[in-house]
């Protein structure tokens, strides 16, 4: 963008913002996820208050759960814009268990949530973020599951260890609480 002042034919460019104004793509990371699996993500700016975010969920080793799931959500930065922000988002889940759960033999679930999150630039070029999120989902399990038992659940050691597992840590827990890397492409 330039600028002319009056008088003396003057050409000065002024500087923009780094941040995404225009619809850009982000990929997203939790490096907390690899504790017990992976966490792969992409968001699209559509403006300076609002994003979509998406991500692939999985915990494959470290819990008796095993699971992946997909969430998808909207955030809505309404302080600051963003790449400096605060925002709400509401957020859609569903997932598959690959083993039997400690608290039904449902193998699918779904739900939806609501958190409250902050997003702030780590680089000088405005490429990298970091992102942190607390919120709280509610998700229901569903589905059959043929030829399950539940005595292989009490041979694999204390049932409350899987409780904690499937209420705590796993996406389909109650509680979310996380930070994310982001890149700008």
């Amino acid at each position: 963008m330039f600028a002319c002042t009056f008088g003396a034919v003057q050409a000065q460019k002024v500087e923009t913002s780094a941040y995404p104004s225009k619809k850009s793509w982000l990929i997203t990371n939790k490096p907390q996820s690899f504790l017990f699996g992976f966490n792969v993500g992409a968001e699209y700016v559509i403006s300076k208050k609002l994003s979509w975010h998406t991500e692939v969920i999985n915990q494959l080793y470290l819990v008796r759960s095993k699971s992946t799931a997909l969430s998808t959500s909207l955030k809505w930065h309404f302080s600051g814009k963003f790449g400096k922000s605060t925002y709400l988002q509401p957020k859609l889940i569903a997932g598959f268990f690959y083993n039997e759960t400690p608290l039904d033999d449902k193998p699918y679930y779904a739900g939806f949530g609501l958190g409250f999150g902050g997003m702030h630039s780590i680089s000088k070029n405005k490429r990298w973020f970091i992102s942190y999120e607390i919120g709280v989902k509610a998700c229901d399990a569903f589905g059959y599951r043929p030829n399950s038992s539940l005595v292989s659940r009490e041979e694999g050691g204390c049932i409350t260890t899987g409780v904690v597992e499937y209420l705590a840590i796993s996406p389909a827990s109650f509680f979310d609480l996380s930070i994310g890397i982001s890149y700008r492409l």
